[in-house]
């Protein structure tokens, strides 16, 4: 970790009791024979989750449902929109994940299910049985809760974070492209939890950047509905060094909690402060996906609550659920914490289904983050599963101190921890 900060317990507070295995009884099958498993959702949990539980039990038949036949990765999409490179470089085809494993892909949509038939339905009629279920729904955007959003706001004032399509990056992309020298440039953050907790300061420090060197008359002003934010301190002081006046970080007490947007007017109210911007990415705040909620199995928290030992939903028995939209304890949402947990529901579901005596592995994240093409910060942590959730026993962080070569080689890391992940999920 070089001269990486390191965190302890008392950080991430008082450790339960862990476990580190787990030994379930074998599930009744549905229909005899094979078991199944349908896993809805082909982000980095459900994909990945797939693919393990392919390689680990060759008696489980697994059918993957996603109605897209690429992803766009949100993790590094970010670097698409200031061009440190192309976005089909983070966009994957299912195809190579169909053809790598045995995991059937069905490009389809999951409108209903019966947990107590265990069966989904599809969008074509079709009815697929399982004996478990993995749901991957990823987050929803919660416009809703922003008053003068409404239908089409979303093409005037982009997110560019949701969705497995390219539309959004290329929209804001394109609008950083034509902006006027001198233009105002708004970025709006909201309150925890969201998927990605660092994204909107790698993206802050991106287009500061970008405009740096494109339109060094514009400014970027961050509107933020926190009071601070991962590495906030070494965050604020690299943009005060590189930017000065040019990007300005907003925290709700001073005035950047988001009351409103017009889309019409253009206008973005903070505060009871309008501002008149000529780009303004708005991100909304975040929820579990649609499908979950569908399917029950969020709680009034928006959030899906699971058992932290299999991933097994608290609401429905035999559902797994993985990814952003999980109540995770001490654990952020992130790709690289849905990939553990994809790794580690697959172990706690194969040996539900055989009665297998795998152990579970500990849990991880590492969040990686650019201040600038070819330098990254890192941040990061190990996780036990307790009785109750997921507890964080050790963080570490990129330290205030590093050395540009320190950045430059946490940036590598970073693209190779791409590959790794990329391929966990597709092959």
């Amino acid at each position: 970790m070089g001269n990486q900060k390191i965190w302890g317990r008392r950080e991430f507070g008082k450790l339960a009791l862990a476990s580190t295995g787990v030994l379930m009884a074998p599930a009744v099958l549905a229909g005899g024979g094979k078991s199944r498993v349908v896993v809805v959702g082909g982000g980095v949990s459900g994909a990945t989750a797939a693919r393990q539980l392919a390689s680990i039990n060759p008696d489980i038949e697994i059918s993957l449902i996603e109605p897209n036949v690429g992803y766009v990765t949100p993790f590094f999409s970010n670097r698409a929109l200031v061009g440190i490179a192309p976005l089909d470089t983070f966009t994957h085809d299912y195809k190579k994940l169909d053809a790598a494993s045995r995991v059937s892909v069905i490009h389809d949509k999951v409108v209903a299910g019966d947990p107590a038939k265990k069966q989904v339905q599809l969008s074509t009629g079709k009815t697929l049985p399982y004996d478990r279920l993995i749901v991957a729904p990823g987050t929803e955007l919660i416009t809703d809760g922003i008053s003068g959003y409404g239908p089409g706001t979303e093409n005037i004032f982009p997110h560019a974070y949701n969705g497995t399509g390219p539309g959004q990056w290329q929209l804001l992309q394109g609008q950083l492209q034509s902006l006027d020298n001198g233009g105002l440039v708004i970025m709006t953050v909201p309150k925890r939890p969201y998927r990605c907790t660092p994204a909107p300061y790698e993206r802050a420090s991106l287009i500061g950047d970008f405009l740096k060197q494109h339109k060094p008359r514009s400014k970027l002003l961050v509107l933020d509905a926190k009071n601070e934010f991962p590495l906030s301190d070494l965050m604020l002081e690299i943009w005060e060094a590189k930017f000065g006046e040019n990007v300005e970080w907003v925290s709700a007490d001073f005035g950047g909690a988001l009351d409103s947007v017009d889309d019409r007017k253009r206008t973005v109210t903070a505060d009871g402060e309008n501002h008149k911007p000529a780009i303004a990415n708005i991100i909304p705040p975040q929820r579990a996906g649609k499908i979950a909620t569908d399917l029950g199995l969020a709680d009034e928290s928006g959030w899906c609550p699971v058992d932290p030992l299999t991933f097994e939903s608290r609401l429905h028995a035999g559902v797994h659920v993985l990814g952003d939209a999980i109540e995770g304890g001490d654990m952020p949402k992130s790709a690289a914490a849905a990939h553990s947990q994809a790794v580690t529901a697959a172990v706690a579901i194969s040996n539900a289904l055989s009665g297998g005596t795998l152990a579970i592995p500990d849990l991880e994240n590492r969040c990686y983050f650019l201040t600038e093409k070819g330098k990254a910060l890192v941040i990061g942590g190990r996780y036990r599963i307790g009785e109750d959730k997921i507890i964080g026993i050790e963080g570490y962080s990129s330290a205030i101190d590093e050395d540009d070569a320190t950045r430059r080689k946490t940036a590598a890391t970073s693209d190779q921890w791409y590959r790794d992940i990329t391929q966990a999920m597709f092959g």
